[in-house]
């Protein structure tokens, strides 16, 4: 990678943030209004889709930055974004009543494609501890080892049966007999070894008739393009001599056609020739990897590239941490002396201040509370502020001197009950203002229209901003060398300088701790001396430190040996690196005009996408509930995946058609679930996958799973794992429905945020078609598969896939290459398949009638619908008004002329 391209592409995304901050500026001060819905949402839109931009631009920065002190900056400022990001989301979703955001219409107001705005990775990431990763490993490979171990041992056991059950063979009493001749003197071995040639030799015979075959039909296919070539220039020639070929286009027409032609194909393709030149260019010179022109299949490549600049950044991350501790260490040993008298001088001259002041000593508060710093930050209160304060405490000491403890506690009961009742107060106040706000809104007389929503979090990016140029701006415009890699010198100077004065401060703080009791001692002592009472210090409430919620992340024997035991038994899981991008299919470019016209919109895969970036970046932030819905093969496990590689998580796996009968027990069900949240919270972030968990919430149990308990799993597995599992700990429960109709509405109850997966639409089919084509060379060019996608809409993902893969068998492949390939013969494959296409129909009525957000969009979309009728009205009655205004003004005119 090139320090220099990134270091200038990170100043020229700083510029387009600063463009971005001052359009979103310009809407909270000009306090932009829109009088209709579709406008307001397309607003927020288009502001949404450009921070997700700005965001795709830091990251990739980020990831490739060399710089090792910009990355804490890059981080705040990154940080910064995703909370705009998501307010921006929140907002939206209180406007349109919908967690799906259609952006198309937005982006393209500020020139920009859905490909710019698609979320995919999630930094800074969560890493795991690497003694954690080995043990997985470690437990992984023990599993299968013990798995094969007892295979073998299986076969072992079932051998010597079979030997014993067999009788014995009159040739097996003699073996030396087989080798010798028969009784009519033919050698038997001979004979086999000779059938087994032949065998052989008729298998070559085979193959070198089919690629003869194969050879024969290629001459024959080139010929008869040939001949129909012939035929094809004959019968022109027949219709121009005959006269009744159609006359050609002028031909100055022809001309003026072909230049621009031409002119647009010679400037296209000059383009796509330069990107791909700078992309060989930059990646020959090590400064950056084109995925998406060069090395759209190359995952090796991109490994490998990612795998070399995460060392880099490593190297010098660890280069720049040993240089820090040796300037450190370096400042300690020759200016030890020099900031201990400074920093005394600093202390004293603060006692003098408060003595000459208010004739009191303030304490030096403790290391916990920050120590001596607070004095030179100026954050304690001076002696005048102390004074006032004193004189307050004092007043409230004698007011409460003849209350007794129960009286005391007593105020302090109705203080609370007071400060309750008021925000009651607000709650209800703002209730009725938001209840008001609604009727206006149904009403045309009074709508007030739709505001820009204010902003808390643009305040947050503009600091960052601003420590990032305090710090920088200099720097950058320098443009050294240590600005784009390894670090600062000076930097590290004036950071190692204040480190060492921090820690040296802390045996300071000490030592003038014991200097201040002798201080007070003395003090006391004058006071005494002149019959005057000594001030005392302010007693500060002692504020209650929240509980931290104990987390088991000891990893011990006993941890190692259940992680074993899981992954032995199948619920501790290998999964493969599987990216957001994986989910493949385009966002609902129509979606938002749809909106506008009060028609229900389905999400697609863009948008799922992007909801699923919300869901893999909560993991960091506490444990949460997700429930997929739909239907079998449509992508519920890719996102799991991707959910657990984002976060490099450890994924357990419980498939509740996967119980054998005999585990149906309490006591086995219960012990599972404590080793499965054990584990969980061992080694954090961890993925909890439930797969088919419709089966624990049957409203009526099918006839053919009834001799299975499943009520246990639901009761003892799936209730002690909720129980165990706390809120703040980075463990994510991610449960598949494929059958949501059938379950009971305890299942919501359970998994508040359900993610109904998209249905199998004509762009996600076009593109599996157009990998599998891509990936299959014996497949013709010209098949057509915009036609084939067209048909085989529907059919869930895995289904389409794996019926793809099966269908090149290889008498098919031979016969492709002989005969060629119709749509025909792969539409009746799909016919001939088990499975039919998904009737999706019943997901999304499930999904609007059931689930809380379904019902949340319905009811908005209802409004709005009542809205329009109202509205239409108002305005055919206020035609009506103006007409009749009119016709009254016009006979008034008629008989005043007349007159």
């Amino acid at each position: 990678m090139s320090s220099h391209y990134y270091f200038e592409r990170w100043k020229k995304t700083l510029s387009k943030l600063e463009g971005v901050i001052s359009l979103d500026m310009e809407y909270k001060e000009t306090k932009a209004h829109d009088k209709k819905l579709c406008d307001a949402t397309l607003r927020l839109t288009s502001m949404l889709g450009s921070y997700m931009y700005i965001y795709n631009e830091t990251v990739d920065c980020y990831q490739h930055n060399l710089q090792v002190q910009k990355t804490e900056y890059m981080i705040k400022i990154i940080r910064a974004i995703v909370a705009r990001i998501l307010e921006l989301k929140v907002q939206l979703r209180k406007l349109v009543a919908s967690e799906y955001q259609f952006m198309s219409r937005g982006l393209i107001d500020h020139k920009l494609t859905t490909y710019d705005a698609e979320l995919s990775d999630v930094p800074p990431k969560l890493e795991r501890a690497e003694n954690i990763t080995k043990l997985i490993a470690e437990a992984i490979q023990k599993a299968k080892e013990r798995k094969e171990h007892s295979h073998i041992v299986e076969t072992e056991l079932i051998e010597p049966e079979e030997k014993i059950s067999q009788k014995p063979n009159w040739w097996d009493d003699n073996p030396e007999d087989a080798k010798e001749e028969s009784p009519r003197g033919i050698n038997v071995a001979a004979i086999y070894e000779v059938q087994e040639k032949e065998e052989i030799s008729v298998e070559m015979q085979e193959s070198t008739k089919m690629i003869i075959l194969i050879q024969a039909h290629e001459r024959f296919r080139k010929l008869r393009k040939y001949l129909t070539h012939q035929r094809h220039k004959r019968e022109k020639w027949e219709k121009e001599l005959n006269g009744t070929l159609k006359p050609p286009a002028r031909y100055e027409m022809r001309v003026r056609s072909a230049r621009l032609i031409q002119k647009i194909c010679r400037i296209y393709f000059e383009i796509k020739r330069k990107r791909i030149q700078d992309c060989k260019r930059d990646e020959i010179l090590n400064i950056r990897l084109c995925e998406k022109i060069c090395c759209k299949d190359n995952a090796e490549k991109l490994a490998e590239w990612n795998e070399r600049s995460t060392e880099k950044i490593k190297e010098y991350n660890k280069e720049w941490a040993i240089n820090r501790d040796t300037l450190k260490q370096h400042f300690i040993k020759r200016k030890r002396d020099v900031i201990e008298d400074d920093i005394r001088e600093e202390i004293m001259h603060w006692f003098r201040k408060w003595y000459d002041e208010v004739s009191f000593f303030h304490e030096i508060p403790n290391e916990d509370q920050g120590g001596s710093v607070l004095i030179v930050k100026e954050e304690l209160p001076s002696p005048s502020e102390w004074l006032e304060q004193y004189e307050a405490y004092l007043e409230e000491k004698r007011a409460n001197k003849n209350k007794s403890a129960y009286d005391l506690k007593w105020e302090k009961l109705e203080a609370k009950k007071q400060l309750k009742m008021e925000k009651k107060a607000e709650h209800a106040k703002k209730k009725m203002e938001e209840e008001l706000l609604k009727k206006l809104m149904k009403n045309p007389d009074y709508h007030p229209g739709y505001y820009y929503p204010e902003s808390k979090k643009i305040e947050h990016i503009l600091e960052a901003m601003e420590d990032y140029k305090k710090d920088w701006s200099d720097l950058d415009i320098s443009e050294i060398p240590e600005v784009k890699e390894k670090s600062v010198i000076d930097i590290d100077i004036s950071n190692a300088y204040m480190d060492a004065k921090m820690e040296i401060r802390k045996t300071i703080d000490e030592d003038m701790r014991e200097n201040l009791k002798l201080l007070q001692n003395a003090l006391k002592q004058d006071y005494k001396r002149n019959d005057e009472k000594m001030p005392e210090q302010i007693k500060e409430k002692n504020r209650r430190k929240k509980k931290k919620p104990k987390r088991n992340v000891e990893v011990n024997e006993n941890i190692v040996d259940k992680l074993e035991d899981l992954a032995f038994r199948g619920f501790l899981k290998e999964y493969p690196r599987t990216k957001i991008e994986d989910f493949i299919g385009d966002p609902n470019f129509a979606g938002d005009d749809l909106r506008c016209l009060l028609q229900p919109s389905q999400a697609f895969s863009g948008e799922t996408r992007s909801l699923w970036w919300e869901r893999c970046r909560e993991i960091a932030h506490g444990s949460h509930n997700i429930l997929l819905v739909g239907a079998k093969g449509s992508g519920k496990t890719t996102l799991v995946y991707a959910l657990a590689s984002v976060n490099d998580a450890v994924l357990y796996e419980i498939d509740s058609a996967g119980f054998p009968e005999e585990l149906f027990s309490t006591i086995y069900l219960q012990q599972l679930a404590n080793t499965i949240a054990a584990c969980a919270k061992a080694t954090q972030p961890s993925v909890i996958y439930i797969k088919h968990v419709h089966r624990l919430y049957y409203t009526k149990v099918p006839p053919e799973e009834d001799s299975e308990n499943l009520n246990l799993i639901s009761r003892y597995l799936l209730r002690k794992l909720f129980k165990k599992i706390n809120k703040k700990e980075k463990i994510a429960i991610v449960a598949s429905c494929i059958d949501p109709w059938v379950t009971k509405t305890k299942m919501l109850k359970q998994f508040p945020n359900v993610v109904l997966l998209p249905e199998t639409n004509y762009s996600a089919v076009s593109i599996i078609l157009r990998n599998w084509v891509l990936d299959n060379h014996i497949i013709p060019k010209y098949l057509d598969i915009q036609s084939l996608a067209y048909v085989l809409r529907g059919y869930s993902f895995g289904h389409i896939k794996n019926t793809l893969s099966n269908f090149l068998t290889a008498d098919r492949i031979i016969k492709i290459a002989a005969h060629g390939l119709s749509l025909d013969e792969i539409y009746d494959y799909f016919l001939n398949s088990s499975e039919e296409k998904v009737d999706y129909e019943r997901y999304l009525k499930w999904y609007t009638e059931k689930s809380n957000w379904g019902k949340k969009e319905k009811k908005h979309l209802e409004e709005q619908r009542e809205f329009q009728d109202a509205l239409i009205k108002w305005q055919e009655k206020k035609k009506k008004k103006k007409n009749v205004e009119n016709t009254i003004s016009d006979v008034s005119t008629n008989v005043s002329s007349n007159e």
